[in-house]
């Protein structure tokens, strides 16, 4: 992650989703209501391709995708599909939490962040 200004994710993530070693960072988003938020939702482009670096307590991408459509205003971004750890290539379908196993995700092992990327869409795409 070469291109991004000034934000330190841990080591985990750069293991995890090197495809975003080639990326450009956008910026962050996270929800104005909490005074600690739990999630917040980290936008990238790469190829011409949006992604969004979740990072969260609880990863629910059912209904991030949701918040994040809801906080990205006029853009209106939303998940397409998760983008499997350290394969980078296969993707995973969204579900409701409860369908999903825990191979969406990476775990922070200096804090309770879980951290996941999504290749997602704004209103523009469609």
């Amino acid at each position: 992650m070469n291109n991004y200004c000034n934000i330190l994710f841990p080591e985990i993530v750069n293991k995890a989703f090197p495809i975003l070693d080639g990326a450009s960072y956008i910026r962050q988003l996270a929800s104005l209501v909490p005074l600690y938020p739990d999630t917040a939702f980290h936008l990238f482009t790469h190829d011409g391709q949006y992604l969004a670096l979740v990072m969260t307590d609880y990863p629910d991408p059912f209904y991030q995708s949701e918040e994040l459509k809801q906080i990205s205003g006029e853009y209106e971004f939303e998940f397409i599909h998760i983008i499997k750890p350290y394969a980078n290539t296969q993707p995973i379908n969204i579900r409701d939490n409860d369908d999903m196993d825990d191979g969406f995700f990476v775990s922070d092992p200096k804090s309770y962040y879980r951290y996941y990327l999504a290749a997602t869409k704004q209103k523009l795409d469609r």
